[in-house]
């Protein structure tokens, strides 16, 4: 499961990174991933895969996936795999 949650925390360098390189990101669309981002941050920070367990985060993942598929498919793509990387800790 370890390996699991660094792959996660990695997921998450990545999309803060990305974020801070975009130029442009609309306010609605920047809430939704720094929302998901801080419950991930929190969670990640406690180190308990049971605080990551939430269905409010998986559906506000899988609708950010959605809104940037096509503005930012560079995003779509990180957020696809931390969905996939909660779902190999069986969230």
């Amino acid at each position: 499961m370890s390996e699991h949650i660094d792959r996660l925390k990695a997921i998450v360098k990545e999309l803060e990174a990305e974020l801070e390189s975009l130029d442009v990101l609309d306010a609605d669309s920047q809430q939704v991933l720094e929302a998901a981002l801080d419950e991930l941050r929190t969670a990640l920070g406690k180190r308990e895969s049971t605080a990551l367990a939430s269905d409010s985060l998986a559906e506000r993942l899988r609708a950010a996936e959605e809104r940037f598929q096509v503005s930012h498919p560079t995003i779509a793509g990180l957020v696809l795999r931390m969905i996939d990387a909660l779902g190999q800790l069986g969230i």
